[in-house]
């Protein structure tokens, strides 16, 4: 009965947090951030009959296509909206909050009341993972797959079933055709897991050579689509220049010089935490929650070392302690951390950390300071970079919606606008373009620029008149080029 309640109370934890963070995405206000339009774009346009986004590099996409086809799939089925455009990563928040609970470690993973609570609210409370669970982005499904691989390795790795084997390469084939900062993830969790039972691993090898093939399978089959469309090269380079590290050995076999440049500019007059977001390192400092709760896995993990208890710890939980340290250096030294990967530090940190104040046996105060500790971060913490959490009265969609109105944007005429803007208009017209778009149509006749500096750089480039100013935007016309070529 004991057991059952437990379960109980954790499908409980798990839809109210689900509900909780739908209504909240109802009250969120429309205002896209870029990435958010970016994967928007691209999915919209696959369930439209085109091959790519018009963004990031028109025709050069730079991340792995399942996500973007599965989505375009859902909006056929649904509709193109921002609601439908963001649900999907909160049903894929809760699934993943379902296997951390039911599966990981046979699904015995946290035995109290109090550590399941902990777990709940540092997960649906957390609010760096809120900011990728009511996103367009594709981490929330990475983490998923993430963890349905690492579920599957352990299982096959303690029991060698066939079931547990073919589940493996199944999620780490998907994962491979969804994004790479879920499969770095991966290889960080299941090399730990190995590693901290290395006699095992020796006999467990063919695991690793089975996640191996299944990903080179996958990623193949990613390059045969991509190439099915020109852009296997372009794929490619895209994909892995987005790594600083990648950059520079790609600039050493080219040239046979070695940089330690990135394409941010560094000087004098940086503080430190402008020089520490050049290097794309700013999730260190972006998730503080994390921050916090690496600070007290440490002291418990003292604690448990000065008790000798140590191998009474589970393999899944010694690994998850292992991984949520060393997960930021890993991606760091893979040339790129942004706030948006903290996830694949946090969630195993919070994942050790419940079980860690289980045994230690002080659960019940210390997972009731996080909830509180939690509620209060999550409302009185800053918005995310320019994405706005919430905005009850809808001033944010008043003032935009007033003025995409008074910009005129016809439904039949290309046009450039800014990214924030996508949502409102995305639905009733296909003919948008916006920021890092590497391809504009010869038919692009209107754009809605927000600053003198992007006036300039586009006046170097096409020949612009002037109409009318909305807001703090300024409406052009666009009447020609000056350089031959750039409109495709």
């Amino acid at each position: 009965m004991k057991r059952i309640s437990i379960q109980g109370l954790a499908i409980l934890l798990g839809m109210l947090g689900l509900t909780i963070e739908i209504v909240m995405l109802y009250f969120r206000p429309h205002e896209s951030w870029y990435d958010d339009a970016f994967w928007a774009d691209w999915g919209f346009r696959l369930s439209q009959g085109e091959f790519v986004s018009t963004v990031w590099g028109g025709g050069k996409p730079s991340y792995s296509p399942l996500y973007a086809l599965m989505m375009a799939l859902w909006y056929k089925l649904l509709g193109f909206s921002y609601f439908t455009a963001q649900l999907p990563n909160l049903l894929f928040a809760f699934l993943a909050y379902l296997v951390i609970v039911f599966r990981l470690d046979g699904g015995t993973l946290l035995r109290s009341k109090w550590s399941l609570l902990a777990l709940a609210f540092g997960y649906w409370a957390s609010d760096s993972l809120f900011g990728i669970f009511t996103c367009g982005r594709v981490d929330t499904l990475c983490l998923l797959l993430g963890l349905l691989t690492i579920d599957s390795f352990a299982r096959a790795f303690e029991n060698r079933k066939v079931k547990d084997v073919f589940l493996l390469c199944v999620w780490s084939a998907f994962q491979m055709a969804t994004g790479f900062e879920g499969v770095l993830f991966t290889v960080i969790v299941i090399l730990i897991y190995g590693v901290l039972q290395w006699r095992k691993a020796l006999h467990n090898w063919t695991l690793y050579l089975y996640y191996a093939i299944s990903s080179i399978v996958s990623l193949g089959g990613v390059l045969l689509y991509m190439a099915s469309h020109d852009c296997a090269k372009a794929f490619i380079r895209t994909t892995f220049g987005f790594s600083y590290t990648i950059q520079g050995a790609i600039q050493f076999f080219e040239t046979g010089k070695f940089s330690f440049d990135t394409p941010v500019p560094i000087d004098d007059r940086m503080t430190l935490r402008e020089r520490i977001d050049s290097l794309t390192i700013d999730g260190l400092m972006a998730n503080r929650e994390y921050g916090v709760l690496l600070i007290i896995v440490i002291i418990l993990v003292a604690i448990v070392l000065y008790r000798k208890e140590l191998k009474n710890l589970s393999s899944i939980c010694g690994t998850m302690i292992v991984a949520g340290i060393l997960a930021p250096w890993v991606y760091i030294v893979a040339g790129r951390y942004a706030w948006y990967y903290t996830w694949a530090a946090y969630v195993p940190i919070l994942v050790s950390f419940c079980v860690l104040i289980e045994k230690v046996g002080v659960e019940k105060i210390v997972s009731s300071l996080l909830c509180i500790g939690m509620c209060l971060w999550f409302t009185l913490s800053p918005e995310y970079k320019d994405r706005k959490r919430l905005d009850f009265r809808h001033v944010i969609d008043e003032q935009n919606l007033c003025d995409i109105r008074s910009a005129g944007i016809s439904p039949r005429e290309s046009t450039y606008i800014p990214y924030k803007w996508y949502y409102y208009l995305a639905p009733t017209n296909n003919k948008l373009y916006f920021e890092g778009s590497g391809s504009y149509p010869k038919d692009m006749t209107k754009m809605v620029l927000s600053s003198p500096k992007e006036v300039e750089y586009w006046g170097n480039i096409l020949e612009l008149e002037y109409q009318y100013k909305v807001g703090s935007y300024g409406i052009y016309r666009v009447l020609g080029e000056k350089s031959n070529g750039f409109l495709r």
